[in-house]
């Protein structure tokens, strides 16, 4: 299969492989993301970061807060809207840290509704922090280059780490659910900061009240603060009560993030964060190259195995003896030749 020829035609499967591709950082997967910037900047001169009004929504949240019903219901709700609205959904599950394996558990709540309008990706984290994948930010590249009006990003649910979706989403959405004892988690984690949706699901559980009560004082506190540093937010964050047994709410918690989607691209935000993925993007090839190519060899040094074997540390001292300097030079120097190499 020719994927950049068939990418461009939208076909699915070309898209999946390219994911695959990504995912496993092989350098033809990169040539042929390269490829598509190029055509994409050579067709939309005044769109170069991204088309149209597209939005990368995330939804993250404590596990059991029912994220993945929430991205089902929506999905169905866009796809069924009428206005032949494309999505794109990647949702991550935690990898084990023995094995690498997944449950991919997103996978088999949503194996019941297909649509032509809909691609669905699960994928593990493989060990990354923060919720998600080291591949996101390509992952979410891509599903803009392929034309999705809509891209939900699901995290796994781990609770204090889950903030770094904010690095990589136009509109944040949290759940919350009654009954968790999350309060208290949620302020330390930062939540507040960075939601521009909550949404309390599973209104048929006892005390909806108390975590609606809570939820809007903390927001309050933090409007205040903002206008305390003289920032007047044009955005005034919302609670939409959900349940996706019987779909309340689902329809208000869509139109809060097209109201989201359409004020952020008025005021160029989306632009903005366009250039904090491409940012991020590159970082993370970084990261990962030198974790790659040198943190491996780095345990198989003669120096660094002494610097180990004599017990202590010793970082700049040069006294004859091994140091952690020269390791490090030494890793610089193996870093450049596998820069020459690509």
């Amino acid at each position: 299969m020719d994927i950049f020829s068939e990418f461009i035609n939208k076909n699915q499967r070309a898209l999946a492989k390219l994911i695959t591709l990504i995912e496993n950082f092989d350098r033809a997967g990169f040539e042929i993301l390269t490829r598509l910037e190029r055509r994409h900047a050579e067709n939309s001169p005044a769109k170069k970061s991204g088309a149209g009004k597209q939005i990368v929504v995330g939804i993250t949240g404590p596990p059991g807060s029912g994220k993945s019903s929430l991205v089902d219901r929506l999905a169905r709700k866009i796809t069924a809207s009428g206005e032949k609205s494309t999505i794109g959904i990647v949702a991550f599950d935690p990898s084990s840290p023995f094995t690498g394996g997944a449950i991919l558990g997103d996978r088999v709540r949503m194996s019941n509704f297909t649509s032509p309008d809909l691609f669905f990706r699960s994928m593990g984290t493989r060990g990354s922090l923060g919720g998600m994948s080291k591949a996101i930010s390509y992952i979410l590249r891509i599903y803009e280059l392929f034309g999705f009006d809509f891209i939900i990003v699901e995290t796994v649910g781990v609770g204090q780490l889950e903030i770094d979706v904010v690095k990589m989403t136009d509109t944040t959405i949290i759940a919350e659910v009654p009954g968790l004892g999350d309060e208290i988690q949620a302020i330390k984690a930062g939540i507040f900061e960075i939601g521009d949706i909550f949404v309390i699901n599973k209104t048929d559980r006892p005390g909806v009240d108390k975590i609606y009560c809570e939820i809007a004082y903390m927001l309050g506190l933090r409007r205040d603060k903002l206008l305390q540093d003289g920032i007047n937010d044009a955005w005034q964050v919302p609670i939409v009560k959900t349940n996706c047994v019987s779909g309340e709410g689902i329809d208000e918690l869509l139109a809060k993030i097209i109201e989201h989607r359409d004020l952020a691209h008025g005021t160029g935000r989306i632009a903005g964060n366009r250039k904090m993925r491409l940012c991020e993007q590159y970082l993370s090839f970084a990261r990962d190259f030198i974790e790659d190519n040198v943190m491996g060899e780095l345990s198989h040094d003669a120096e660094f195995k002494a610097l180990i074997e004599k017990g202590s540390i010793n970082i700049f001292s040069e006294d004859g003896g091994p140091n952690f300097k020269n390791v490090m030079l030494k890793m610089s120097k193996l870093l450049t030749e596998k820069i020459k190499s690509l």
